[in-house]
């Protein structure tokens, strides 16, 4: 008797650190009566030896461009959704709204005559009637697989075509929803996805308001990437951290988690504010504006490193570059590299991020968090401004915590890094808000939550 089959598209480096490097793919692969293939972006020698094994095939996943069929319908399904969203309708983080402003007097006509449960049906069927699977057909008939494991499918991403031949082959589709911002930013497409699964409560009435998603068909699994993070028993004492990054014992130690290349980045400033805002703050520690404390920047898996090399040389600023390069867009992470950043979230006195999901991470660890709510280069009408970020959907929910502080100028800044420096308990109660809201379980168990679901859905 055959073996079930499931088939994963890996398509983001992020994507291996949140699907294959935790109990999810560990319970799996375990499992000999199951067979895996991993269709993925970046194949090389160290990547089959570490997530390889007899029942473990490999195939590679390859660049995807949306046909104009495609592109238009995902236009006008936008068009619709800004309604009903507001981080679309803000223009996502380029403030570009100029494509959907054109047809917005007839969405909205849409919208009010039909609902949107009607449009999203009609969204659904234009997808399967006028858009055909061109790849990986020929990966389904040699594998013959009993189900297929996405992250992404969002704005056409390399995963979206292995979608697609699912649909034709009539295997089921099980989406792990991979960011929390991923349902109201990129336009979700759920027409062939049979189950989802999501880290939070928040993320599953998202999934319900927008797109009418069967609320039986939602699992709620708690964030995977934090297992590693709530289970490793080897931490550090912070003195040991300390060494261990090469920072100075006796002083406070401020993070600045940086966002990736293109944050904050429009038309208007067509340059990311944060390697001039961590300058600053680098200079002001310097000049004792901040008293016995030093900096350490951690980029972001897809940050230019170029545009942050003028730190190395200054004094009490540690610059930390996560991962490495690879086949993947971003950089890969490693076990490790989770491990250091948990380690980072745990010691740092304040942690100091651009709308980002460092502020979780850092609530998880009851550490004061401060994002930064000002245009460093000069006032922008709000669809250009990075005060937009705290309307999106995803931020305006966190917001409701009150668990972490903005800082409105550079003079706030500082401000109120003195003030948190000062006073670690400050919204600690809200801080845990934060975790109860986003991260729903601590147990370290949402890898293996997500490993039993996969395997009771294909039985």
């Amino acid at each position: 008797m055959k073996k079930p089959i499931i088939l994963f598209a890996i398509a983001f480096g992020t994507s291996v650190r949140d699907v294959l490097r935790n109990d999810t793919y560990k319970h799996l692969k375990d499992n000999k009566d199951l067979d895996i293939v991993i269709l993925a972006q970046h194949i090389d020698e160290q990547f089959v030896t570490e997530f390889g094994d007899d029942n473990i095939y490999f195939e590679q996943l390859i660049e995807y461009k949306a046909s104009i069929v495609e592109r238009c319908i995902g236009y006008l399904h936008r068009g619709v959704l800004r309604h009903k969203c507001r981080t679309i309708d803000l223009g996502n983080t380029a403030g570009n709204t100029f494509s959907i402003d054109i047809i917005k007097p007839f969405t909205g006509f849409m919208l009010k005559v039909f609902g949107l449960a009607n449009i999203n049906k009609v969204i659904h069927f234009l997808y399967e009637k006028l858009t055909s699977a061109k790849l990986y057909t020929d990966v389904f008939e040699k594998y013959k697989p009993n189900q297929v494991i996405v992250t992404r499918v969002l704005n056409y991403s390399n995963d979206y075509p292995v979608m697609r031949a699912a649909l034709k082959y009539n295997v089921p589709v099980i989406a792990l929803v991979s960011s929390w911002d991923n349902l109201t930013s990129k336009a979700f497409f759920p027409f062939s996805l049979d189950k989802l699964v999501v880290w939070n409560n928040v993320m599953k009435n998202e999934a319900i308001d927008l797109f009418q998603y069967p609320e039986s068909d939602i699992f709620v699994s708690g964030i995977p990437r934090y297992d590693a993070l709530l289970t490793y028993d080897r931490s550090q004492t912070k003195v040991q951290f300390l060494k261990y990054v090469g920072a100075n014992l006796n002083k406070k130690l401020i993070t600045y988690a940086t966002g990736s290349k293109t944050t904050g980045r429009t038309k208007v400033d067509p340059k990311t504010p944060e390697p001039e805002i961590v300058k600053y703050l680098a200079q002001c520690i310097q000049d004792d504006i901040i008293s016995d404390s030093q900096l350490l920047v951690r980029l972001h898996p897809q940050a230019d490193v170029e545009e942050y090399k003028n730190l190395l040389n200054m004094e009490n600023v540690i610059l930390q570059v996560p991962g490495e390069k690879s086949g993947f867009q971003d950089r890969l992470f490693s076990y490790t590299d989770d491990i250091e950043l948990g380690e980072l979230m745990k010691h740092s006195d304040v942690v100091i991020n651009l709308a980002s999901t460092i502020t979780i991470d850092a609530a998880l660890f009851d550490t004061p968090i401060i994002c930064i709510n000002f245009d460093y280069f000069g006032q922008r009408e709000l669809k250009y401004s990075v005060k937009k970020f705290y309307q999106f959907d995803h931020y305006a929910k966190l917001a409701k915590t009150k668990g972490f502080t903005l800082a409105n100028s550079l003079d706030d800044l500082i401000s109120k890094i003195t003030y948190q420096l000062a006073n670690p308990n400050d919204l600690k109660t809200e801080r845990l808000d934060i975790v109860k809201q986003q991260c729903l379980y601590t147990d370290g168990k949402s890898g293996a939550r997500i490993a039993s679901f996969l395997l009771n859905a294909i039985r």
